[in-house]
Order: structure tokens, then sequence, then C-alpha cells
């Protein structure tokens, strides 16, 4: 699958906010309640209100021009912060292309250090983020509004 990996701006928050509302919907659904993955308008909004001040790099995965995957990371600080990978996301139709690694590279540097949190059922991220360099640090939280549990994993 040939996809292009491109910053995404203002005129991208509709799609962002699609593609992480329709992977994460294809990902968490049965860990997730329905009427949480099914309401879309708390992304939407985020991703517009995310577009009128970004702090991070974001990324869009397109093939033929439809979106198929986004990544979104926050740039450490220059007192030797880690950068967070916040969001990567890749509709189920484009998994195992290639495209994942791609995005996750554009948002987080190869070798870069960095941090980012997963759930703790997915078991096909946590084996990508692995194969990437990341590892648990034992640091877990739990979300109150979705009520799942997430691992942080970090890369040195």
């Amino acid at each position: 699958m040939n996809a292009t990996i491109r910053p995404a701006g203002a005129k991208d928050a509709a799609a962002v906010a699609d593609v992480h509302n329709r992977s994460r919907a294809e990902t968490f659904r049965g860990h997730i309640p329905d009427a949480v993955l099914n309401n879309h308008e708390p992304l939407e909004r985020e991703w517009a209100k995310y577009f009128q001040r970004p702090d991070g790099r974001v990324y869009l995965a397109e093939v033929d021009g439809r979106p198929v995957g986004m990544a979104y990371g926050i740039p450490g600080g220059e007192h030797g912060e880690r950068t967070e990978l916040r969001n990567l996301y890749l509709l189920a139709e484009a998994a195992g292309s290639g495209i994942a690694p791609r995005l996750m590279d554009a948002v987080v540097h190869p070798g870069e250090p960095a941090f980012l949190w997963v759930a703790e059922f997915n078991e096909r991220a946590q084996a990508f983020y692995r194969k990437h360099g990341y590892r648990f640090d034992g640091e877990e939280t739990h979300h109150a509004g979705d009520g799942i549990t997430l691992k942080r994993m970090v890369r040195d």
C-alpha cells in the first residue's frame, strides 16, 4: 500500500478526527463502552481546538488522497524531557502495510528518547512498540471516562 505521509494542519482537523475516531472504534470495541466510541463529537471538538494552538507534530497518512492513519507527538523540552507519542492510529485496512512506522517516525524522530501510553489489553500495539525500541517502565494509569488501564512504555 503506497501512502503519502504529510504534516496535518488546521484544514485537516476533520480528517484527523475521523481517522482517530474510526481507528479507535476498530481497536477498542469491546473494551470501551459503545456509547463512548460512537460519540465522535468530543474528538472532533478536541482536534478543531488543537489546531488553533498546536503544541506538537501531527501527521496524516493518505492512500489515493484518502486518510488512513494519523500520529501526534509532543516534542521533549530543553531539559531532557522525552518526546511523547500521544496518538498513533491506523485504520484496520492499512494494518501491516508499513505505514505505522513511517507515521511514528514523522512525529517521534528515530533514536529520539520518547514515551507513550498503551492500553494494557492492546497486545498488537505493545508488540509494535517493542519492535521499535520501547519497553514498559512500570508506570500505569486508569482512565475514568472509558474505563481502560494504560501502561507507559519508554525508549531511550
